[in-house]
């Protein structure tokens, strides 16, 4: 079996650290990808906006050296967690675990 997720997309926002209970580094952040189609109504390209967990030290030079509207590309792993909301209904929400970060270009600053 193989658990393997490559992505390439732009950054939704400026990387944040947060710190668990146990000082472990971690941040979430959102690759904004545009589908390669445009949709039959709309007659536009749809995005699609995928949360990815970024763990120690490449949350460390994430949050360093990337910024919103950065082009990148992630290698990673699917991570899949079950979760009863409060009505009761179960859900199945998917998530990104980050083992590698591609800077491919920055976004160009208007001054």
């Amino acid at each position: 079996m193989y658990n393997y997720v490559m992505l390439i997309g732009r950054l939704c926002q400026d990387v944040e650290v947060q710190e668990t209970s146990n000082g472990k580094c971690f941040s979430r952040i959102t690759l904004a990808i545009q589908r390669p189609f445009k949709n039959g109504e709309t007659n536009e390209y749809d995005t699609d906006f995928i949360p990815i967990t970024v763990f120690d030290a490449l949350c460390d030079i994430a949050q360093a050296h990337l910024h919103k509207g950065d082009l990148i590309g992630v290698k990673g792993r699917l991570d899949s967690n079950n979760v009863e909301l409060k009505s009761g209904a179960k859900l199945n929400a998917l998530n990104i675990i980050a083992e590698r970060i591609m800077f491919i270009s920055q976004k160009e600053k208007n001054d």
